[in-house]
């Protein structure tokens, strides 16, 4: 979480330094007519500003459905050096905690709970671009619990006889309550849990992933971008993502079939460019017909086969375009949708800001559809008796256990949760089904290669 946040972001240390100063002065002078200990309540009002500051500010990022990792390996965050870290930043917050009210639990529940409020926020607000991760609330809670511990031993061998800070006014009472009950409900209605086994999956690439990631970064950028790391995650030890960590921004190739390439180049606080430029293509884009040029140009460089038969679509991204156009690319055959993808956003100012590529041949042959849209809507829907509402979207080409087959992609919608259905245009049969708590926001996508949802 905090591993190259201030690189090349020189506002984010200004602003939040000046942020945390102010809240300082701000306690001290609340506190100099209502407590015995003005200076001690000013920097630890200081210390929890400045952990928010450290763990909210924005990377940029999209929005979208909530979502949080549930780790189920509670002492995998000690293991790792960013956890170690997570519990340092956490300590003072503890410890000065138990000088001020010179309790313990206090101390440390103020802690626990200022940390679950920021996971809550990260998992609800992906536009943050902050992850939500249990891992970061043990780590968290665990450097505020012993803060508070050897806050309270201080306190305890100390020579001043000082009493305890009164809490047992309403307010005191009341407030965890409410914080508890707002983050129940935020967890209920805007975050889906992720549960993994462990999260340390994340590591060094191997050198054949290190030169699938070379391979990738060269294909969509050249060598304009210089790689700063690369490392892989792994979902069952063997299928997973190569991450290129690059100088502006990052580029995943899916492994071990490398079909897949997505990249986000995430602007900088230092000032130049991050956005590809185009070569032979000058900017900037004031209009979808310029974005569409654009991507086209780029399209011709570095991914020719998806030209060909393709059709385009495009859309605004942000507010009046704030933030550029998205320009697709998908190719049908015989009113099937192949599985060749290609979508690159195009900035203001001319350059590309997000790629997402899936280069899988066309197959040379597909079943036989026999199964008409409505059986296959009737189908999904009988799956789920419950539920009301179906969608059924294109046809599409998908690779399932090596062979390739026909479906229809069908989206099929109940009170609080959704269901994924791909049945069979040929056999009618059920090819796979995902569950997903919340609705989803919009009509199907055309799923992956080998009927793995995009």
């Amino acid at each position: 979480m905090l591993e190259a946040v201030f690189h090349g972001h020189m506002t984010f240390v200004v602003t939040a330094s000046a942020i945390t100063a102010a809240s300082a002065v701000v306690a001290f002078l609340l506190a100099r007519a209502r407590s015995d200990r003005p200076a001690l309540i000013a920097v630890w009002v200081a210390s929890a500003v400045g952990a928010v500051c450290l763990t909210m500010w924005s990377t940029g990022g999209t929005g979208g459905v909530g979502r949080c990792v549930v780790n189920l390996s509670l002492f995998e965050p000690f293991h790792e050096v960013q956890g170690r870290l997570n519990l340092a930043m956490f300590v003072p917050l503890g410890f000065l905690g138990a000088l001020v009210t010179r309790r313990m639990v206090p101390a440390a529940a103020a802690g626990v709970i200022l940390s679950a409020g920021i996971e809550t926020i990260q998992g609800a607000f992906p536009v943050l671009g902050r992850a939500c991760d249990t891992s970061d609330l043990v780590a968290n809670s665990s450097g505020a619990v012993i803060g508070a511990i050897a806050g309270w031993l201080v306190v305890r061998i100390g020579s001043g006889k000082r009493p305890p800070m009164a809490l047992g006014s309403r307010v005191t009472v009341v407030a965890p309550v409410v914080v508890a009950v707002l983050l129940g409900t935020t967890w209920a209605t805007s975050i889906v849990p992720t549960t993994v086994a462990a999260t340390s999956a994340i590591g060094p690439a191997s050198p054949g992933q290190e030169a699938a990631a070379r391979e990738a970064v060269a294909r969509a950028f050249g060598d304009y971008y210089p790689i700063k790391k690369v490392q892989f995650t792994s979902l069952d030890g063997r299928i997973g993502t190569v991450t290129a960590f690059l100088s502006a921004g990052m580029l995943d190739v899916s492994w071990p079939d490398r079909t897949s390439i997505t990249a986000d180049l995430v602007a900088s606080d230092s000032g130049p460019e991050s956005g590809y430029p185009v070569q032979g293509v000058a900017g900037p884009a004031a209009s979808d017909r310029d974005a569409v040029d654009i991507a086209t140009a780029y399209a011709r460089q570095r991914f020719p086969s998806d030209l060909p038969g393709s059709q385009v679509t495009v859309e605004p991204v942000g507010d009046n375009a704030s933030l550029g156009w998205l320009v697709s690319r998908r190719r049908y055959r015989d009113n099937v949708l192949m599985p060749m993808r290609l979508d690159v956003q195009v900035d203001r100012a001319g350059r590309i800001s997000q790629l997402s590529a899936v280069d899988v041949a066309d197959p040379a042959e597909l079943p036989t559809v026999t199964v008409s849209k409505d059986i296959a809507g009737r189908t999904a829907l009988n799956l789920v008796p419950s539920c009301q509402k179906v969608e059924v979207g294109d046809l599409l080409a998908v690779r399932h256990e090596g062979a390739w087959r026909t479906v229809w992609r069908t989206v099929v919608t109940c009170a609080d949760t959704s269901e994924v259905i791909n049945v069979d245009a040929h056999s009618g049969t059920v090819e796979s089904r995902q569950t997903f708590r919340a609705p989803p926001n919009r009509s199907p996508r055309p799923a992956a290669p080998g009927g793995a949802q995009q």
